[in-house]
């Protein structure tokens, strides 16, 4: 699952070119004399505004990925309960609107920083929901020598049981545009924790992950 550097740099300069083009659009009207009504004049700031604000947030966002991906180390692992980060999980924001069943077993995630890993699975699983906004959003967790969590509109869920090597599972696209750089950074998390992840062509709204296990 680790992202190459291409896959990073052209996210990147999708995510870019967008409010790069907006603010540059605006300023040529406001330049050339054609925003003459008030009104007009201060709706075009206002959006070259909100651009600028996205560009900012995604210098940002390139700061946290960089220091992510250059840490050789983050910090000592230590064996959280798969149940604790479930429940961490469950009540990220993004996740509350999720129907949630199953159980995450008596075993344990090993990880130095069990938030961020919640954070990095609700970000993907965020990304699916969005797939299909209007659609009932379902998680599902079974633990067995591994977790693993499905997730996506309820009825994407049975297609994901049959795992990533099913005839229409695919890998999922972390450098997909529209997200800013989030699951490029949970692309890297996931890929510290050893977290496998993938998809169903046949129901764009879903994703599943699977987690390695240890001995509580």
């Amino acid at each position: 699952m680790p992202l190459n550097l291409a896959q990073v740099l052209n996210t990147l300069a999708h995510e870019i070119r967008t409010p790069l083009a907006v603010s540059q659009g605006y300023l040529k009207l406001l330049l050339d004399g054609r925003l003459t009504n008030a009104d007009d004049s201060r709706r075009a700031m206002e959006q070259t505004r909100q651009a600028l604000g996205a560009l900012a947030t995604l210098c940002m966002d390139m700061g946290k990925v960089s220091a992510l991906a250059e840490e050789s180390a983050a910090g000592v692992p230590v064996r959280i309960p798969a149940a604790d980060v479930i429940a961490n999980l469950r009540a990220l924001d993004d996740m509350k609107s999720a129907a949630w069943d199953g159980d995450a077993g008596g075993r344990a995630i090993e990880s130095a920083n069990y938030r961020e890993l919640a954070q990095a699975l609700a970000i993907v699983a965020k990304a699916a929901f969005d797939e299909d906004r209007d659609a009932p959003h379902a998680m599902h967790a079974t633990a067995g020598d591994d977790l693993t969590l499905l997730a996506g509109s309820t009825d994407a869920i049975p297609s994901l049981q049959a795992g990533p090597a099913a005839p229409h599972a695919q890998a999922v696209d972390f450098s997909k545009g529209g997200k800013g750089l989030k699951l490029i950074w949970a692309a890297f998390v996931l890929d510290r924790h050893g977290v496998q992840t993938w998809t169903n062509a046949q129901h764009r709204a879903s994703v599943a992950f699977r987690i390695p296990l240890v001995q509580a």
